[in-house]
């Protein structure tokens, strides 16, 4: 099988994640709908430097989070953990990503907000069609 590949498939399917942000003495999570580039291995979400997940974002570029959707057969599992690195696109980069990201959300372009790349590090994928409690993994 080629785990890259599943995983990959997997995250263009879905289109919401939870990002966990942190500082020293504060953390905070948030939900987020996303655009995935498989080439890059990064996902891109649009959110509110006012925000404070951004602002932690800001203090504290190292990020985690979850894509899972909530399926209610146990069978049917399926989610990634990852870590990345977030930043905030501007000029050319945020063109591109913008859109990529108006492609797949369509009234994203009434939003004023920043778009934001999380490149990712390390994905840990749980697919329970393949076997319970099997697990890929891909790494930078």
């Amino acid at each position: 099988m080629n785990e890259i590949k599943h995983i990959s498939d997997f995250l263009k399917q879905n289109h919401l994640l939870t990002l966990c942000a942190n500082s020293d003495t504060d953390l905070w999570c948030a939900s987020c709908y996303y655009s995935f580039d498989p080439k890059k291995m990064s996902l891109f979400i649009m959110t509110s430097e006012s925000s404070h997940h951004s602002q932690l974002m800001m203090l504290n570029k190292n990020i985690v989070g979850t894509i899972a959707p909530q399926p209610t057969n146990i069978i049917d599992i399926k989610g990634v953990q990852f870590k990345g690195k977030i930043k905030k696109l501007i000029n050319k980069d945020a063109e591109v990503a913008n859109a990529d990201y108006y492609y797949k959300f369509p009234s994203a372009k009434f939003i004023s907000a920043p778009i934001w790349e999380i490149e990712l590090i390390m994905i840990k994928m749980t697919d329970n069609s393949l076997g319970f409690g099997k697990k890929l993994f891909w790494y930078q």
